[in-house]
């Protein structure tokens, strides 16, 4: 499924392509990051795959992982030999980095991985679950079970069940502390299997209070826990332990910041990073010495990706969605090339030149792709919202975003960079914004089911009435610009522009039982009562003649006769690979219809390419690892951009399967 490419090629954006794909714009969205204990690399888990990072350069040196992706963790060895990590699949991989070769495999928690950690001489590889924060030891080579600890959380009535359960092994190998309650710790000596020390805290817990970090000291006496508030930002408390006297030594209330991050210096410092929204402060916390403050450009405690100190309290990393920084003790932070927001790209708008690449990204902005160049155009319009909220004009000069609040409507122009108009008339939040295919009209739709269409050329209010019973979905215009189709995901309107009269409304549902295409035994089945496709659409479009109109639901895709509204043609997907079509969208020549589907526990999801004529699914792509937001097909029809919820956008040859 995989083609290999040498990674010595500058070029990241072909590094592990799947078959079929002839870039990757953007490298996914981040999850965990970890230090090399020479702090030479730097390991950074996406939804793709790991990246690995040198740090001299900060530029990327391999990207591992792959073949499923969604890395949720990642923890280098300390002898440089291995890198483990946990999917969301609940699959824990280790695997030697020089050959990248995998050595184990093993099945892991069905909600996933709490925390990762080798033992200091390497041997072992020990993992907390998500859900239950039950302890196991398995060993690095083999993945052969060596021990396991019940973790058993009692809470009270109305307390949260804990979902992040750190742990940590103490220096010399032989000590593993972990959270084995909502509000203790367990220490148990790894050799004799018993618990060492039972460290309860003196004051009851909060239910928005958790355990945090934990780390111990150089010498092992010590154990240093941080406690995160939820509800209470700036409630931090860093806790540090007498292991032996089973005594809670001292506890350092400074912080103010939304979570810290712990680690020991070789001298027995503590080192704290008291994490902010838009800030890192470091500290010596034995010697209460603020060390440096380090700025980033986060916004909000969202925007945060995931931190990470190296084991000496030397350096640390925090990777927010618009960048990665890593500190350096004594020197001046250092950032990433992160030319895109490290977020989900949704909406995709294709120049007539085929040379620019026009993307939304959820709650960021619009980011301009060069397509030959595979870079980013130095120019970001700021948006709001998810999902297709966004529109292009024909005339490519115009961009229609979801304004702040989500409740009015920007037009930019694109030329300028200047914001040109704001539109208000909505009460409720915009889910669907599209240009007419002349440019003379937009229409906008709500999750109240209002409709609003605006006349392009003084951006007037030319109809305002109440579309649908439910939130509009989806939205496409006719060709002739005269008309435009509306879906509320149970039905579809078809509008008139000039009047606003409704003209008809397609089936969905039981017309198509007799109209599907593809392998028998699927159709069978299918049309049975109880397996009928759904009739909740998620997108709508129209051929490039007109003639046809297309919805994308769960199970498969409907084709109807654009003019009589009459259903032409049903196209099931395998029920093994999908789940929803999320996105339907025609080739310029109107022969071919691209589908891309949202995630079925499969490693990949599929872009299936089909013949408009026959109901042929003619080629499947596997590339992302989850939901594909949209697609969109280049002007000459040779290029296929999909965008996904896995933070990146896969461009696709058409020429072997579209004679345009």
């Amino acid at each position: 499924m995989e083609n290999r490419r040498s990674q010595t090629n500058s070029d990241i954006t072909t590094w592990e392509l799947p078959d079929g794909a002839i870039a990757r714009l953007g490298q996914g969205i981040i999850f965990d990051m970890a230090f090399s204990l020479d702090n030479a690399s730097l390991a950074v888990a996406t939804w793709i795959g790991v990246w690995m990072y040198e740090l001299e350069t900060m530029q990327p040196i391999a990207l591992l992982e792959t073949e499923r992706g969604i890395v949720g963790n990642v923890v280098l060895s300390p002898d440089g030999q291995w890198v483990a990590t946990s999917n969301g699949d609940g699959i824990i991989k280790v695997r030697e980095i020089e050959t990248q070769q995998c050595v184990a495999k093993i099945r892991g928690w069905h909600k996933g991985t709490s925390q990762l950690a080798f033992s200091p001489d390497s041997q072992y590889i020990v993992a907390s679950g998500r859900e239950s924060g039950d302890v196991y030891v398995w060993c690095t080579k083999t993945g052969q079970y060596v021990t396991s600890f019940e973790v058993r959380v009692t809470l009270k009535e109305g307390e949260k069940h804990p979902t992040r359960f750190p742990l940590c092994f103490s220096p010399d190998g032989q000590l593993l502390a972990y959270v084995s309650g909502r509000t203790t710790l367990t220490v148990r000596n790894l050799k004799t299997k018993e618990s060492f020390a039972y460290l309860k805290p003196e004051r009851d817990l909060r239910e928005s209070e958790h355990v945090y970090d934990l780390v111990f000291s150089p010498c092992s006496q010590f154990l240093a826990a941080s406690i995160q508030d939820q509800t209470i930002p700036e409630n931090i408390e860093v806790q540090v332990w007498n292991i032996d006297k089973e005594t809670l030594e001292t506890t350092y209330t400074d912080y103010g910041g939304t979570r810290a991050i712990l680690t020991y210096s070789p001298d027995g410092a503590l080192r704290v990073a008291d994490v902010y929204e838009d800030k890192v402060v470091m500290w010596d916390a034995s010697r209460g010495e603020k060390l440096d403050t380090i700025e980033h450009l986060g916004r909000h405690k969202t925007d945060h990706r995931a931190e990470c100190l190296s084991t000496d309290g030397q350096q640390f990393a925090i990777a927010t969605i618009r960048e990665i920084r890593v500190w350096r003790a004594g020197s001046p932070a250092i950032v990433a090339p992160h030319t895109v927001p490290n977020w989900v790209p949704d909406s995709l708008f294709f120049s007539q030149s085929d040379k620019m690449l026009v993307c939304k990204y959820w709650n960021e902005g619009v980011v301009f792709w060069n397509i030959t160049q595979k870079q980013v155009i130095p120019f970001l319009i700021p948006s709001r919202g998810r999902g297709k909220r966004c529109a292009l004009s024909p005339c490519e000069e115009l961009l229609a975003l979801i304004g702040e609040g989500g409740q009015t409507l920007e037009v930019w122009n694109i030329m300028s960079g200047t914001r040109i108009a704001e539109l208000t008339g909505h009460q409720s939040l915009i889910t669907t914004v599209v240009f007419s295919s002349s440019g003379e009209h937009l229409i906008s739709g709500d999750v109240d089911g209002k409709l609003i269409v605006w006349r392009v050329q003084r951006w007037e209010k030319q109809h305002t009435f109440i579309g649908h019973a439910l939130p509009f979905r989806a939205a496409s215009f006719h060709p002739n610009g005269k008309q435009f189709a509306t879906t509320d995901g149970g039905s579809i309107f078809l509008w008139d522009v000039t009047s606003g009269e409704q003209l008809g409304s397609p089936s969905v549902d039981s017309t198509f039982v007799t109209l599907y295409k593809g392998d028998m035994r699927q159709i069978q089945r299918q049309i049975q009562p109880r397996h009928k496709p759904s009739s909740n659409l998620h997108s709508i479009t129209f051929s490039p003649c007109g003639t046809l109109l297309a919805g994308g639901l769960k199970g498969g895709i409907h084709l109807w006769d654009a003019a009589t509204l009459e259903p032409r043609m049903g196209m099931i997907l395998p029920e093994s690979c999908s789940l929803v079509v999320g996105v339907v969208v025609f080739s310029p020549c109107g022969r071919y219809l691209a589908s891309g589907s949202w995630w079925n526990k499969t490693d990949k999801v599929s872009i299936r390419l089909w013949d408009v004529a026959t109901g042929e699914n003619i080629h499947t792509f596997w590339g992302h690892t989850t939901d594909v937001q949209d697609l969109a097909f280049s002007p000459d029809g040779n290029i296929l951009a999909s965008s996904s919820y896995d933070g990146t956008i896969l461009l696709w040859d058409m020429k072997p399967f579209i004679n345009s």
